[in-house]
């Protein structure tokens, strides 16, 4: 039964990924995949859909429980940086001193607004569309092929900024932190140096990335439809526009560093409540800007919770255990094995964020109980989770490639070398200073 159980557990979330690559709805699949997990382990059904605590149902449920409030926050913030100009604003002061002469340098000064934004907690697909208008027109006037805006755009929201560097407020790492009961500044040595890792990797690969483009010939081509819109509509100025990002950044620091509970939170309703009335003036209606901030929030957390449900049922199942254990038990060591782990599920799961969210709420303990450092075993996790979740089967990245009319095809390269390889070179030496105490 157990090896059936296992193989039950491939053949779900085998179905699971081929589903969501042909674009079928995450909510109808997910329901699917628990059922035959749930089937081939020998489980109730009825128990493993909506019973206790390891249903699909109370995983989900779960999830939006505990992150809602986060989402809900990042894509108002959005919202307001989107509407009032400020996201612009902040891009070009970024362009302006980068210029548009250099195409490596525009490269790079477009992957620093997107972390900009993506690390004060910016949802990746709002960052994402307020640099695209601006990104069109200075790869048109550099003669830089588009599709190495993915390359771009993938240092500034699919690396460092998910999870290595201290105090960035995205999902996997807050549930992380949370789950090994450390503050969101925890482990910083580790932090910056796999930052510095991630960003020099990457930055040598975008660099040998254009030269191969140039060296082929590649140029921008316009694509259908694109036009040229003239926005005459005053923006806020740059300070102005980065004060709401600093008070969430500034908060989050500070307040981890006193232990101040809830402060992703606090951080949140003070950097909205900044937004409100120092955009206020470039925003048509405060109402809107926030209703549609909520509703954004709501596809994003419905979807990883219910991957988190489809883990929640797998991870209770006979299949997963014979799993567990066999990746428990594996030679190098605990942080090998929970990043292992983290990898495995984020890759099947297509979602980083939700790796986390079932290993804090499932397989935390027995990793923590062999005495390893909270903090550095929190930012490995994190890390690890979303290097997995970076696999070509990924929701998010259908719609983000889709967004820039981009596909798999002409951009995932960009995407594996940057969010799966440099993030392997960081996390190696995460694990390697975790392993000597550097912290």
């Amino acid at each position: 039964m157990e090896w059936i159980g296992v193989a039950g557990i491939v053949v779900g979330l085998v179905f699971f990924v081929i589903a969501a690559m042909k674009g079928w709805n995450v909510l109808i699949t997910s329901l699917v995949t628990a059922v035959i997990i749930a089937l081939t382990n020998g489980m109730d059904i009825a128990a493993a859909m909506v019973g206790g605590e390891s249903s699909y149902v109370t995983g989900l449920a779960g999830f939006v429980q505990k992150n809602l409030l986060i989402f809900m926050g990042g894509a108002i913030m959005g919202e307001f940086m989107d509407k009032s100009g400020a996201a612009k604003a902040i891009a070009n002061a970024v362009m302006g001193k980068v210029g548009s002469k250099s195409p490596y340098l525009v490269l790079l000064g477009i992957a620093a607004v997107g972390a900009v934004l993506t690390y004060a907690g910016i949802s990746m697909f709002v960052a994402m569309f307020a640099l695209i208008p601006l990104a069109r027109p200075l790869f048109k006037e550099c003669n830089i092929p588009w599709h190495l805006f993915c390359a771009a755009w993938t240092l500034a929201a699919c690396s460092f900024t998910m999870a290595m560097i201290p105090g960035v407020p995205a999902i996997a790492w807050i549930n992380a932190a949370n789950g090994c009961g450390v503050s969101l500044t925890a482990a910083p040595v580790m932090g910056i140096v796999g930052s510095i890792v991630a960003i020099a990797v990457s930055c040598v690969y975008i660099k040998f990335a254009l030269k191969r483009a140039q060296a082929k010939g590649e140029t921008y081509e316009t694509s259908a439809g694109e036009a040229e819109v003239a926005d005459d509509k005053p923006l806020p100025g740059v300070a102005v526009a980065l004060l709401p990002l600093v008070l969430l950044i500034a908060i989050i620091i500070v307040g981890s560093q006193l232990g101040v509970a809830n402060i992703i939170y606090i951080a949140m309703v003070t950097a909205v409540v900044a937004s409100m009335v120092l955009f206020h003036k470039h925003i048509d209606s405060q109402r809107d800007v926030l209703g549609n901030g909520a509703k954004a929030a709501l596809g994003p957390a419905l979807f990883t919770s219910a991957a988190v449900g489809v883990g929640t049922v797998a991870a209770a199942s006979v299949g997963f255990t014979v799993i567990y254990e066999a990746i428990f038990n594996m030679p190098g060591g605990t942080y090998v094995s929970a990043a292992t782990m983290a990898a495995v599920l984020g890759g099947v799961m297509g979602s980083g964020s939700g790796a986390v969210g079932i290993i804090a709420g499932n397989f935390l303990d027995p990793y923590l109980a062999t005495g390893v450092n909270p903090a550095a075993l929190a930012k490995i996790i994190a890390t690890s989770a979303t290097i997995g979740g970076a696999l070509p089967n990924s929701g998010a990245m259908f719609g983000m490639l889709a967004a820039m009319g981009l596909n798999h095809k002409n951009s995932y390269k960009h995407i594996a070398a940057i969010s799966i390889g440099a993030g392997l070179c960081a996390l190696v030496v995460m694990i390697v200073m975790a392993n000597i105490g550097i912290v």
